[in-house]
């Protein structure tokens, strides 16, 4: 049997083996003892005062033999655990369960300690190693500036992107939409299409919902290609930010406020 390796007892209660050493478990077995019982007979006897035969109560021990249950306690030498087969342990230790613990990696940025064996998650072929885990001081360091950094990335995109005088917004949605009218745009420059949509030419709606007018495919395709990259702009100082905070001995040190782009 390999090391280490968890006992569970009839009992429910747990052992961790992390070595040989030897085991003390408890063994039923049946025997045939002498039991002794008292029991009450008539007895005759002859009355002084008659001189009449009467009869008395008397008590007398009765022995049989009977068969017991008797628990007994075999310690098993260290050595046993070289020898002894899984079946020869059941037959050694009746009742016991014998789990291989499964354990866990921890990054370097997590201090993880073992929890008692009475806490460990039971499986029928291995038993769960359960942890406390904490973050290590520069782990909430980094995630308290990552944070910041996220913070403060989605501050400006909800400012939205600054063309023509107007700010515009650069979320999922618009920028799809944005998409799709760049698309048309190209299509109409392409002469695959007829003429730029009159809806598109009467100017796409800014965050101040005011229009800024479009009036041919060029403006709708520089709007789009504005709020684009305004947004991967955002987006990748963000990303140069976390890996620098990520990278830093001291992540205090990033300032999340500088750099980003207007």
């Amino acid at each position: 049997m390999q090391f280490p390796v968890l006992a569970v007892l009839p009992d429910g209660s747990r052992r961790l083996f992390e070595r040989p050493e030897p085991v003390s478990c408890e063994r039923t077995l049946r025997v045939t003892r002498p039991h002794i019982a008292i029991s009450t007979v008539k007895e005759p006897y002859e009355d002084p005062e008659t001189g009449k035969i009467a009869e008395r109560d008397v008590e007398v021990e009765i022995t049989t033999m009977v068969e017991v249950e008797e628990t007994d306690i075999v310690t098993h030498p260290a050595g046993a655990w070289a020898s002894y087969t899984l079946a020869d342990w059941e037959a050694a230790c009746p009742g016991w369960v014998f789990l291989p613990p499964r354990y866990r990696d921890f990054d370097a940025s997590r201090v993880a300690t073992p929890q008692p064996v009475s806490e460990w998650v039971l499986h029928a072929d291995y038993a769960e190693v359960t942890y406390d885990v904490v973050d290590t001081p520069q782990a909430v360091a980094r995630a308290t500036k990552i944070r910041a950094i996220d913070a403060e990335r989605d501050r400006r995109l909800g400012l939205g992107a600054l063309h023509g005088g107007k700010r515009f917004s650069t979320s999922d949605a618009s920028r799809t939409d944005l998409g799709g009218m760049a698309t048309t745009a190209g299509l109409v420059m392409m002469g695959a299409l007829p003429a730029w949509p009159e809806s598109y030419a009467q100017g796409w709606i800014a965050i101040d919902n005011t229009r800024l007018p479009l009036p041919n495919p060029a403006d709708g395709i520089a709007l789009a290609a504005a709020v684009a990259l305004a947004y991967s702009a955002t987006i990748q100082h963000a990303r140069d930010l976390k890996d620098a905070a990520l990278a830093a001995a001291d992540p205090a040190t990033v300032d999340e406020l500088a750099g980003w782009p207007d």
